[in-house]
Parts: structure tokens; C-alpha cells; sequence
């Protein structure tokens, strides 16, 4: 008996051990994890955008700052958050706050958060929301926007070079070449000043619109006068308010005018040194525009064989309120001055290839002014060397 149930208890121990080799043993669980579920995450979607391609913080009449449109989901449970502005060259300016103020827009005024003034380039802001244990955080991001704050910049081209605006329908082309930029040009204007800086013409348009033609008349109707230079000043705002200058100059061509009795050219423009009769010894950039203005004039006069030619000095009175230091200045002065100045241009049309025994000269001072001495804006004008061509 005893025999028979030591054998029933070893198939018993065999089993269990048998059993235990055959089942894989489980992972031990700790008490946190098994309280702890799988941290959910939060329905709907969390968004910043803005709508605006760029801006400049330093315009001088446009979009200084940009702003950004937030989305929070699950505002309920938001416990912090984060909006960061990163460009290139790393993040730039970083918002923070808690749940219990969630702002529906952002401002950027394009400042670091030293206060400093963040680079040209483009950028992207990320928002970045903490819901603490209640959802996975989230993140979303802007699409990308522009700063630039520098000031357009280009070319201006003419056509024609040279401008003779002699008959009706004469005309010149300025065309606008901005160069290249993030930022697209907007609109422009452009101002043009007479030799004494008197504004003369202004026009303005609309980009794409690139260029105007003009026909060489002023504000008040008057014409540009023969072979001077008009300065020209181009005013190109972008789309962000960004305000850059572009000059050049319009030199006019010699004009030379039908007459009754032959041809009139009213002014060569040579530009002296002062009191003298001197074209050489003036500022270097004078004296190339001399050397210039003398060969157009000698080319322009050989079109016109077989004519006579006078050239008239015209000169400016200082002392015109006085009639008796005025009477001095005409007769020592500028009748003398003006008459060497006209034969300092016979001479030099000489060295051209011109014959001098067909050019002759003479100086009327300030005798035949164009506009009153007393005229400081526009005075310039009576400081002139006329030609004629008579048969």
C-alpha cells in the first residue's frame, strides 16, 4: 500500500516539473507601470499662420511688423507654450506662456530677444504646446515668410542715349531695371531737376509698369535747354514699404533750332572756372563733360558747310539791385569775360578740324538775359554760350 503511493506521488512531482519547463515564465510589472496607461493625444489640430509673404521693420511706409494667427486645441488643457522664430541663422525671438492666457495672434516687430534687429532672410515660427499629463505635447509650424529691410536698389536706362528734343514727337525713354531682391518692387517715381536743381518733371506708376517717355518739356511748359544735364532721381518702394533711390542723368544733345535767316544753337554749356575763360582747369568730372560737349559741338557745326558761325558769351550780374557797381561789373567785368569765353570755344572748335576764319566771336556780359538776375533758381540759364549759323 504504502509502495503504491510513493509511485503516485512521484508522477506527480514529474508532471509539475515537466509542466513548469514547458511554460514561459512573464515579464515581472511594476506598480507604476501597471497604473499608468499610454499617454493619449489631443484631438483637433493646433495651427499658427500668417498670411502676409513678409515685412520690413524699417520701412519708412509699409508693413513694419508681421502677425501670426494661433490655434490651440484643447485649449482646456493646455498647460504651457511656446512660439519660437527661427531663420538660417538660428532662432531669433522666442514668445512663452501658461494656460491661462492664450493669445489668438502674435506681433513680431522683427527683433531679437536682445532687442537687436534679426537678419535679412527668410523665416518660420513653430508653436509648441505642453498639455502636462493630460495629452502628448504638439507642435506645428508656420509657412515660411520674409524679412527684408534693405532698400530696393537698380538702373535706370535711356533711349536715346543722347536727347534732342527738337521736333514734335521727339521723345525719351527712361526704363527702370530694379535689381534682384526677395522683396518685389511695388511702385516707383521719378524727378527730374533742371541745372540748378530746380525740380523740373515728375512722373510715377504702378509695377509692372517699367518705363515713361517724355518729350523734354517742364512743369510750366518750358523746353530743356541745349546741352545741359538733367539729373535724375528714381524713388522705388517694394512691397513691404521699403524706399531705396536710384540717380542718373539725362544729358541733352546739342539742339539746334531753324531760323529765319539760318540756325540758332542757344547753348554749348562749357563749364568754366570761375572769372576765367579756363575749361581745363575745373573738377575732373567737368572737364571730361567740357571735352565731351566740344566734340559733339564741332560734329554738330560740320553738318552745316558753307555757314557762318557767331559765338555770343552770355554772362550773370551779380550786383543787379546797383546800378552804378552794376554798370562796373557789365563793363570791366563781364562783357571782357564773357567774350573770352566765347573765343575760348572758337579756339577750341579750331583744334576740332573747324576753319576760324568762318567763326566769329563776341561777349555781351549780362545784356540779354534769358530770366531776371534777381531770379536765384533760375539764373543759371543767362551763364550760357550761344552759337548762330548764317549764310
Amino acid at each position: 500500500m504504502k509502495k503504491t503511493a510513493d509511485i503516485a506521488l512521484s508522477i506527480l512531482m514529474c508532471c509539475f516539473i515537466v509542466g513548469c519547463q514547458t511554460t514561459k515564465p512573464k515579464p515581472a510589472t511594476s506598480a507604476a507601470q501597471a497604473a499608468a496607461p499610454a499617454q493619449p493625444i489631443a484631438p483637433g489640430q493646433s495651427l499658427i499662420q500668417t498670411e502676409a509673404r513678409g515685412f520690413s521693420p524699417t520701412a519708412e511706409n509699409g508693413r513694419t511688423t508681421i502677425e501670426f494667427a494661433l490655434l490651440f486645441s484643447n485649449a482646456d488643457a493646455v498647460k504651457s507654450w511656446q512660439v519660437a522664430i527661427a531663420g538660417d541663422k538660428g532662432s531669433q525671438r522666442t514668445f512663452t506662456g501658461d494656460g491661462s492666457k492664450l493669445p489668438s495672434t502674435l506681433e513680431w516687430d522683427g527683433k531679437t530677444d536682445s532687442g537687436a534687429l534679426a537678419p535679412d532672410g527668410s523665416y518660420t515660427a513653430t508653436l509648441s504646446i505642453d498639455y502636462g499629463d493630460a495629452f502628448k505635447a504638439v507642435s506645428a509650424t508656420s509657412t515660411p515668410f520674409i524679412l527684408d529691410s534693405a532698400k530696393p536698389t537698380g538702373t535706370i536706362k535711356l533711349s536715346p542715349v543722347l536727347f534732342s528734343p527738337i521736333n514734335p514727337g521727339d521723345m525719351v525713354t527712361m526704363t527702370i531695371a530694379p535689381a534682384a531682391s526677395e522683396a518685389k518692387l511695388d511702385s516707383w517715381s521719378l524727378e527730374i531737376y533742371d541745372p540748378g536743381g530746380n525740380l523740373f518733371k515728375t512722373f510715377d506708376g504702378k509695377w509692372p509698369t517699367d518705363s515713361v517717355a517724355w518729350d523734354g518739356k517742364g512743369i510750366k511748359g518750358d523746353l530743356v535747354v541745349s546741352a545741359e544735364d538733367y539729373p535724375l532721381v528714381a524713388k522705388l518702394r517694394d512691397e513691404f514699404g521699403n524706399v531705396g533711390l536710384v540717380k542718373s542723368t539725362i544729358p541733352i544733345d546739342i539742339i539746334v533750332i531753324k531760323e529765319a535767316d539760318g540756325y540758332r544753337i542757344p547753348n554749348s554749356r562749357v563749364y568754366f572756372k570761375a572769372f576765367t575763360a579756363d575749361y581745363h582747369d575745373v573738377a575732373p568730372d567737368l572737364a571730361a563733360q567740357n571735352s565731351t560737349r566740344l566734340d559733339r559741338l564741332a560734329e554738330t557745326l560740320k553738318k552745316f558747310p558753307g555757314y557762318k558761325i557767331k559765338i555770343l558769351g552770355h554772362a550773370v550780374m551779380i550786383h543787379w539791385d546797383d546800378p552804378v557797381l552794376g554798370k562796373i561789373e557789365e563793363d570791366s567785368v563781364l562783357v571782357p569775360l564773357s567774350k573770352a569765353r566765347a573765343e575760348a570755344i572758337k579756339q577750341a572748335m579750331a583744334e576740332r578740324g573747324l576753319d576760324p576764319a568762318m567763326i566769329e566771336t563776341d561777349g555781351v556780359g549780362a545784356a540779354d538775359p534769358l530770366v531776371p538776375d534777381s531770379d536765384y533758381a533760375d539764373r543759371w540759364q543767362n551763364r550760357r554760350t550761344a552759337i548762330f549759323l548764317v549764310k
